[in-house]
């Protein structure tokens, strides 16, 4: 390859750019999958069924306690009529007189079974209260947590996002300084190697494909600035310098 008319380095630094930005675009993902907000809609999803069903269940035994209520109140005018009739002195048949205590004595009986299934009704009534108040509570327990979750993955966000816009800027910065061919070179490598279109050459180990190169070829790669071939991954590969570091230093900070 022709020698470099431009910092050779800024290959690196562009390669190094995209992969941190890549890195924080899927933070960012995953902030928004977010397990924990996702365990948290669950569970408020399942408890939110559970506080339905409960209201259902103390709809159901209030309605039924209001109509043993009305039955009672219904029996007790009957009794009032009936003992009014009863005492009033204008019966004078035996047996009609007989007929009303009897049914007098079964509104009576009648009432107090009445009145035992609704005081069993209160109670079932006593025990759901509660146990509402609980489900409740832990719904509101959830939404606070769920808003905590939110905001403070909304505020990760932001500062990833934040740092994502720095590092597009400083890319831009970056390709300005790059020859539009050798920048070619670089968007095609990148297409055919798996998204990673720059090797470094150290110790001659090429720091991508992990091998040794050939001391044939590596005899050949003596010049800083000049852009070369790896001649085991096909990559475009250049010498090592303190350099590189400090520029993967730069964009990791």
């Amino acid at each position: 390859m022709d020698e470099a008319s431009y910092e050779i380095t800024s290959l690196v630094e562009l390669q190094l750019l995209e992969s941190a930005i890549l890195r924080k675009l899927n933070e960012i993902n995953v902030l928004k999958k977010n397990e924990k907000l996702q365990k948290l809609q669950k569970e408020l999803s399942e408890i939110n069924e559970k506080l339905e069903l409960s209201d259902k269940e103390l709809v159901g035994l209030e309605h039924e306690r209001k109509k043993l209520e009305d039955m009672i109140a219904l029996q007790n005018e009957k009794i009032k009529k009936n003992e009014e009739k009863l005492f009033s002195g204008t019966i004078t048949s035996a047996k009609e007189l007989l007929n009303y205590q009897e049914e007098i004595k079964f509104l009576k009986q009648n009432n107090d079974n009445v009145e035992s299934k609704a005081i069993e009704l209160m109670i079932s009534i006593d025990e759901c209260k509660p146990r509402i108040k609980e489900i409740e509570k832990s719904i509101a327990r959830i939404n606070s947590e769920i808003e905590m979750v939110k905001k403070e993955a909304g505020e990760k966000t932001k500062v990833i996002s934040d740092a994502v816009k720095r590092l597009r800027e400083k890319r831009a910065t970056v390709i300005s300084k790059i020859p539009k061919d050798a920048l070619a070179k670089y968007e095609e490598t990148k297409a055919k190697k798996g998204g990673i279109a720059v090797a470094v050459l150290k110790d001659r180990f090429c720091d991508i494909c992990n091998m040794e190169i050939p001391t044939g070829d590596a005899e050949k790669i003596k010049d800083l600035n000049k852009l070369y071939k790896c001649p085991l991954c096909g990559r475009m590969l250049i010498m090592y310098r303190d350099e590189i570091d400090e520029i993967k230093a730069g964009i990791e900070n």
